[in-house]
């Protein structure tokens, strides 16, 4: 299983986004080659070169109202092709926090940790393999300390050593030439604007926010709720975190190898939808 991950918006109080997106697109390794032919051959189709275009040239008013049918064929031609294999996505919504977040040093930030616990719990209750995690790259110190905490919070905490179907071995590649990768940026994309229009709380009012409940809603019906065993307790696959950027796991990292199964343990500091 590959897992895609890219971020829409950045959960800083002097980013302009309101709702930042952490999302993940899940994809079975043997989908890669056809699901990559598909892409190359709808931006040949549609744009005639293979230049990335990211999201926020794509997921905008303009799209619809300055008549970009080029940008929308492709918006609604990636969605598409994701819909038609057997893939999942996961997202964690954010609110724009109001001070500057503080993450303990090597820790995993909080919406990191609740994505990976997604995946996680995706891949046990579907019995498959090993799940790599493929980021979008942003520079390489950030990457680095992201890369960092994902390897410590699955080998220093109890909770992480507990995950047996995320890779320790984060990758960084770059969207412009790994093309699955692209599917993430234009869904975080349409995600962020699907929130921060307050589609979830109002209907749809102008051409744009119908065209963003009609992708939206494609990209929802491949998620999967996790129900967790014993604790009677349901965790969404699209998940808002709001402002609680708290850490939810212990701080103390733990060397001890006497782990238990954690999975059906309910962490009451994880805020569902």
């Amino acid at each position: 299983m590959l897992t895609f991950i890219d971020e829409s918006g950045y959960p800083r109080p002097t980013d302009s986004t309101k709702n930042p997106i952490l999302l993940g697109v899940c994809i079975h390794e043997n989908d890669i080659k056809p699901i990559t032919n598909q892409i190359y051959k709808l931006k040949d189709s549609i744009y005639g070169k293979q230049d990335e275009i990211k999201s926020t040239k794509l997921i905008r008013e303009a799209t619809i109202t300055k008549n970009r049918t080029n940008n929308k064929a492709y918006v609604e031609g990636m969605v598409d092709i994701i819909t038609s294999y057997d893939a999942a996505i996961f997202a964690v919504i954010m609110d724009k926090p109001d001070e500057p977040i503080i993450v303990p040093e090597h820790h995993l930030p909080k919406q990191y940790y609740l994505l990976l616990k997604k995946v996680e719990f995706y891949c046990n209750h579907h019995h498959y393999g090993k799940a790599m995690m493929i980021f979008d790259e942003v520079h390489e110190d950030a990457d680095r300390k992201i890369a960092e905490a994902i390897t410590g919070f699955l080998f220093k905490t109890k909770f992480g050593r507990s995950f047996h179907h995320i890779l320790e071995m984060p990758l960084f590649v770059s969207s412009a030439v790994t093309p699955a990768v692209q599917f993430a940026d234009i869904f975080a994309g349409i995600v962020r604007h699907y929130y921060e229009n307050e589609l979830d709380q109002k209907e749809p009012e102008t051409e744009f926010q119908e065209w963003l409940v009609e992708l939206f809603t494609k990209l929802h019906n491949l998620t999967e709720n996790n129900f967790i065993p014993k604790s009677h307790y349901l965790e969404y696959g699209f998940q808002k975190m709001g402002k609680n950027f708290s850490y939810p796991v212990s701080e103390k990292f733990t060397t001890s190898d006497n782990d238990e199964n954690l999975l059906s343990e309910e962490f009451s500091n994880d805020l569902s939808e």
